[in-house]
């Protein structure tokens, strides 16, 4: 959700704080929602991140390209969506706490 901050940061604020009201606020705003569905996440057992279920930074090139071909799905994203971010989000996601 840092990708997607920057398109309505209140709206990622308010669901943060509907998840966590008790949340430790983040030094960085961006990484508010972050924080707190990661720590649901981890709370529930669910993998950390995608490296978690086999994933390595060796398979992002590949994984962009696949995700790439799924523009009815990224067409409904809040922000424009290119190779690069999708590479970033992935990279950043294989591991998140």
């Amino acid at each position: 959700f840092r990708f997607t901050f920057p398109t309505d940061p209140a709206r990622h604020l308010r669901a943060a704080e509907l998840i966590d009201p008790g949340a430790v606020r983040q030094a960085d705003p961006r990484d508010q929602l972050s924080h707190v569905l990661s720590s649901l996440m981890r709370d529930i057992g669910i993998p950390n991140g995608i490296g978690a279920v086999g994933y390595r930074a060796a398979d992002i090139d590949q994984l962009v390209d696949g995700t790439m071909k799924q523009q009815r799905l990224l067409n409904v994203a809040p922000r424009q969506v290119g190779p690069r971010d999708i590479a970033t989000v992935l990279g950043e996601s294989l591991s998140n706490w």
